[in-house]
């Protein structure tokens, strides 16, 4: 996997959710900086848990406005071809809710699909529609802020420059198209300027407050060098956050095509 296979962020967006490899150099504009354009098409190149392919265990922890704490345990397979993202998610413990099983399949056009498989019923059916704004098992990401479509269907603008304590960042909102159907009015980055690791997201509601923020708490390097986001929260302002842990990472694995469709969920 090169560093040029590793771009694009949830959403996971994505989002983006997450798993967060650095980019490559960017192409500068004429006045010899990166557009606000380039800056999110570059983001957009990852899929919908934030890395391009490979594999992950990763850990969700989540704690709610009352302080209770619940813990998940993922196994996460992603991969791109034919410039299309598929990301297959799978529970590992706890064990009642074990062999629970999601796929993020990218659409060049309009909402990505998503399907989920639960084993007590032995079904596979698609998330779509309000179900898509509902949370994603139980955190404070929703179905929808694990697509691209936010980003995708925006437009952009570059906002002045800040830093992240002694970190130079680049500053990009996103507003969505009506088309996008989104539930935020406005999605802004904060983009390291040397590599492009989003460093914090936040996230607008329609009536322009921030509903959450996204951090970036401890950056590692994969064995190929590739910086990589080891560990993330998403803050909601109601009370609570969800944070994400990548426990193991294999970005070179080989995943046959198979494993991405929606019959293969639950095999």
């Amino acid at each position: 996997m090169t560093i040029a296979d590793s771009r694009r962020f949830v959403a996971w967006s994505a989002a983006l959710l997450a798993l967060t490899f650095c980019v490559p150099a960017v192409a500068q504009s004429d006045a010899g900086e990166p557009s606000a354009q380039q800056l999110i098409d570059e983001a957009m190149e990852r899929n919908a848990l934030g890395f391009e392919s490979g594999r992950a265990q990763l850990t969700l922890i989540v704690y709610d406005r009352a302080g209770e704490r619940r813990e998940r345990r993922l196994d996460v397979r992603a991969r791109r071809a034919n410039e299309q993202s598929a990301t297959r998610v799978e529970l590992t413990d706890p064990p009642e809710v074990r062999g629970q099983s999601f796929l993020f399949v990218e659409q060049s056009e309009g909402e990505d699909d998503v399907w989920m498989y639960v084993p007590a019923f032995n079904v596979t059916r698609r998330v779509e529609g309000r179900q898509k704004r509902g949370a994603f098992l139980g955190t404070h990401f929703t179905f929808a802020d694990l697509e691209s479509r936010d980003l995708r269907e925006a437009n952009y603008r570059r906002l002045p420059d800040e830093r992240i304590g002694e970190t130079p960042v680049y500053v990009v909102e996103a507003r969505p198209k009506e088309s996008a159907g989104s539930d935020y009015n406005r999605v802004v980055a904060y983009l390291r300027k040397d590599d492009r690791v989003p460093m914090r997201i936040r996230f607008f509601g329609k009536d322009n407050q921030l509903e959450k923020t996204l951090f970036s708490e401890r950056l590692n390097r994969s064995e190929g060098g590739q910086v990589y986001i080891e560990q993330m929260t998403l803050r909601s302002e109601q009370g609570g956050y969800t944070t994400i842990v990548i426990n193991a990472l294999d970005p070179g694995a080989e995943l046959p095509e198979s494993i991405f469709s929606r019959d293969d969920l639950g095999r």
